[in-house]
């Protein structure tokens, strides 16, 4: 056996290094929710970050009555919004994304509170447009899935919203919340 050794130590350490920082820095990507990886190669399509007042949590499949949205189990909060929609690459479908999605959040000690797919859900227009607020959302009401989790952080309540939609397009897109209450 040959053991070459670098002519620059150093300088092959720090080489040796940078490698390993790199490796890290695939896992969490700039834009990404803390402790939320997204999908693999899914693209940034929407960041948004602010107050926000009267978000729909909703524990229960949503619907139209009198042109108010209903839900079984829903509460209308004021607190911060963190929200990241993604694009997820061709050939992967909005079941895949969700399941990948929902095990990360699961990871963070959050529970599920409610859980729907397909048209268990609801009108995906009514999602997209009236509760979302983001049109790209909008798709196959047999392909939507829907995810409402919490946990208590510091005194502080964190909801989780995902939603995962395929598009007429065929273009996938999922789209998580973190929504955080401040403690009283």
């Amino acid at each position: 056996m040959v053991f070459i050794q670098p002519r620059k130590p150093l300088l092959w350490l720090a080489g040796l290094s940078l490698c390993f920082v790199l490796t890290g820095a695939v896992q969490a990507q700039e834009g990404d929710l803390p402790g939320l990886q997204r999908y693999p190669n899914a693209s940034l399509y929407q960041s948004v970050t602010r107050e926000a007042r009267n978000y729909p949590v909703l524990g229960s499949r949503a619907r139209k009555i009198r042109g108010e949205i209903r839900a079984d189990k829903e509460q209308w909060l004021d607190g911060f919004l963190e929200r990241r929609v993604y694009e997820i690459p061709t050939g992967h479908g909005s079941a895949r994304a969700f399941q990948d999605m929902t095990k990360h959040i699961k990871a963070l000690g959050a529970e599920v509170e409610f859980l729907c797919e397909g048209r268990d859900c609801g009108p995906s227009n009514l999602w997209a447009n009236d509760i979302f607020g983001v049109s790209t959302l909008y798709g196959h009401d047999r392909e939507q899935h829907y995810l409402l989790a919490s946990r208590e952080v510091k005194g502080s309540k964190e909801y989780y919203v995902l939603y995962s939609i395929t598009r007429g397009t065929r273009r996938v897109y999922t789209m998580i919340d973190q929504f955080t209450v401040p403690a009283p």
